[in-house]
């Protein structure tokens, strides 16, 4: 009811006033790159709100349909129904453990489908935005773990001989935690699109219109950055 009266009213979003509880879901490695940037304006500025987090995953597309998600932010393709924009663009980079003795700069499309690889399931049982590109050119790479996230996928590997391919930018935030060699993939691993969703009725809530905005300033502090 108090979205509502502040719609119809037309009332301007007071962010230092808001009670609001905004619900988000996120990819794994989305979480580690805009979250730590989202929660500290929304801790500075909206106080009094809450942020529900959880994980996107294969149907969360219908959640944000049918109300139960307010704004969802993962490299998969969006729905029509949805309203959506890009946040940011993410190539990829492989890390390498202390095991695996190649050293080449970057990796040929015949090196990397030779190496044992570890996964961090973002879909089905694979890997999307690295699995898909592979399938369509008939090829599938050996997988030897499969990892639900993207932290402790990094940190595993350090002593084996295995290839994480992982976002550039979660690769360089993650620098100081892990030995782990970075080199660059093949070709054929193009950059992809992050998206951010949300249903139409909430295009002009000032609450979500706002929280839109913060995403947005946190996704251009990142691209700042990695100029």
């Amino acid at each position: 009811m108090r979205r509502l009266n502040a719609l119809v009213n037309d009332q301007e979003f007071i962010a230092a006033q808001s009670r609001e509880r905004f619900r988000i879901a996120m990819t794994d490695h989305g979480s580690t790159i805009l979250l730590p940037n989202v929660l500290e304006q929304l801790r500075r500025d909206a106080p009094d709100s809450e942020l529900v987090v959880s994980a996107a995953g294969p149907h969360t597309h219908d959640e944000v349909a049918a109300g139960r998600i307010d704004l969802m932010l993962c490299g998969e393709e969006v729905p029509p129904e949805l309203e959506n924009e890009i946040v940011f663009n993410l190539d990829f980079v492989c890390l390498v453990g202390a095991r695996q003795r190649t050293k080449s700069r970057r990796f040929t499309l015949k090196q990397y489908l030779e190496l044992p690889h570890a996964m961090v399931l973002t879909g089905d049982g694979h890997q999307a935005m690295v699995d898909q590109p592979l399938s369509a050119l008939g090829q599938k790479r050996h997988v030897a773990v499969r990892f639900p996230f993207y932290i402790p996928a990094i940190l595993a590997i350090a002593q084996t001989d295995l290839v994480l391919t992982v976002p550039r930018t979660l690769a360089n935030m993650t620098k100081q935690m892990s030995t782990l060699r970075t080199i660059e993939p093949p070709r054929e691993l193009k950059a992809y699109p992050y998206f951010m969703s949300w249903h139409p009725r909430l295009t002009n809530e000032p609450a979500q219109a706002w929280l839109r905005d913060q995403v947005r300033i946190a996704a251009r502090s990142i691209r700042d950055r990695s100029r």
